[in-house]
């Protein structure tokens, strides 16, 4: 349909038009005044949105968690354990017997449970809406009194502030009851730790772990003093049973012999006799007095630095036996420094282990006494994040029914439902409304056009058309363009 068509089935349709306009905007009108007024009351709470790290996390990290956050505290001031704590706080389930339980009865059959029935009802007068990037939250109820209204807004703002506290100090309250019980256990651990070390260091008299130290590196020490003396005297009883061993081979030869003060006495001696002898020997004979005397005084004095000889040569063998004797005493006392060393040794290192026990034991006991003391101080905060703005009043106003824009909506409504009904008709009873009618509805070529008379028929009547249901007009009574 084209749009000069539509302008003129409308002219000619408008009275049509106007009464189902005026249907709709009556019985908007009538349903309105008959619908009983509801009262919307409002208040405001500001959420002190804080990111955990501000330096650790990017700014859109930080939007997302905010938005996360925003969108909780909507579901929670949506949730049921709200609407139960309003509940409570209203003293709606006080009465078994007030209206809102006959309803609920007569609705549900008194089957289930009335707070969680009580609770959907009310979500579904409440209307909460988070402001865009801030943290306020607009809380708004609608009840029929505007007492009511603002009474369960204002219990709203009440029971989220509770609720969300509560959520906060539940779980801290928990963890105290937790962190107190393992405290109790490691403090146990503590002593037991603490128990044997002490019973360590009273059974081996050790009155610190440093005093252990300290006695170790003494014994140690000594342990290298010991070492120290056995390497000399090995080297001393090597060196003299070398000497003893030339000594007993050929005593004139060894240093020790030649050295010694008496036998250099005793050879010089003898060499001196045995110079005279000889000269005597050239003056007087071998059979002279003389000589057989000092002969025998000559043999004398070998004698006595043979046996000299021999005496010192034996001295070298017991100087030998004594650095024996001395090292294999020194060996003796050294094996057992060394295996006083390990023990002690043993000792400091089971000591540590223990020390170490009560050091972790002590460790763990004092974090779990700081988280003790930290949740029981978060179980008894009183303070939220979240702040009042603006307490609920009862309105002026009825929120619902609204009049004005009831009929705005209607007018709207009533003038497409208009439409449809103009169109409706026109397509049920069609009519020649203009000269491009005559091809499309009739089927037929155009030849003539006839001016329309102004008289009793009124200007936009067309010709019915027999194809489409109603009898032709009388030639003399229609007005309009005929075809030829």
């Amino acid at each position: 349909m084209s749009l000069a068509r539509f302008l003129l089935t409308l002219k000619a349709r408008w009275i049509t038009a106007l009464l189902v306009l005026a249907t709709v905007m009556g019985v908007t009108a009538l349903v309105s005044a008959l619908l009983p007024k509801q009262y919307t009351a409002t208040s405001m709470v500001l959420l002190d949105i804080k990111s955990a790290d501000p330096l650790a996390v990017s700014a859109q990290q930080q939007s997302g968690q905010a938005a996360a956050y925003m969108s909780t505290q909507v579901d929670l001031l949506q949730s049921e354990r709200v609407a139960r704590a309003v509940m409570a706080a209203t003293g709606m389930t006080r009465d078994p017997n007030d209206a809102t339980h006959q309803l609920w009865r007569s609705k549900t059959g008194g089957v289930g449970d009335f707070e969680e029935w009580q609770a959907a009802r009310m979500k579904k007068k409440l209307d909460v809406r988070p402001t865009k990037e801030s943290g306020v939250i607009s809380i708004g109820y609608t009840a029929e009194d505007r007492q009511v209204a603002a009474q369960i807004a204002n219990a709203y703002v009440q029971a989220y502030v509770d609720t969300s506290l509560a959520l906060r100090v539940e779980p801290a309250r928990s963890s105290s009851t937790f962190f107190d019980e393992r405290a109790t256990q490691l403090r146990t651990s503590l002593d037991a730790a603490q128990a044997r070390l002490s019973d360590f260091q009273r059974q081996h008299g050790l009155l610190t772990i440093g005093g252990a130290e300290e006695r170790l590196d003494v014994e140690t020490a000594r342990l290298n003093e010991l070492s120290s003396q056995l390497v000399s005297l090995q080297a001393q009883t090597g060196e003299s049973g070398s000497r003893q061993s030339q000594a007993r081979a050929n005593p004139e030869k060894s240093p020790e012999v030649i050295n010694n003060p008496v036998v250099s006495g005793l050879s010089a001696e003898v060499l001196r006799q045995e110079t005279r002898l000889n000269e005597m020997s050239a003056r007087l004979g071998d059979r002279h007095p003389s000589i057989v005397e000092q002969r025998a005084a000559v043999a004398q004095l070998r004698s006595q630095l043979a046996s000299e000889s021999r005496r010192v040569a034996a001295s070298l063998g017991i100087s030998d036996t004594v650095n024996q004797q001395r090292t294999a005493q020194v060996r003796t006392s050294l094996e057992a420094q060394r295996t006083k060393v390990l023990e002690l040794t043993t000792r400091r290192d089971e000591a540590r282990v223990l020390q170490k026990d009560v050091q972790n034991a002590q460790t763990a006991f004092d974090t779990v006494t700081g988280r003790s003391t930290q949740s029981a101080t978060e179980s008894q905060a009183r303070m939220s994040n979240v702040a009042v703005l603006k307490t609920a009043s009862p309105p002026a106003l009825a929120s619902s029914p609204q009049m004005d824009v009831n009929l705005g909506v209607a007018a709207l409504l009533g003038s497409a439902l208009a439409l449809v009904v103009v169109l409706v008709q026109e397509q049920r009873n069609r009519r020649l409304r203009c000269a491009d009618d005559v091809p499309e509805l009739l089927d037929l070529p155009l030849l003539v056009e006839i001016p329309s008379r102004r008289g009793a028929t009124g200007q936009g009547a067309g010709l019915s058309l027999p194809k489409l249901g109603r009898a032709a007009p009388k030639p003399g009574a229609s007005t309009g363009r005929l075809p030829a």
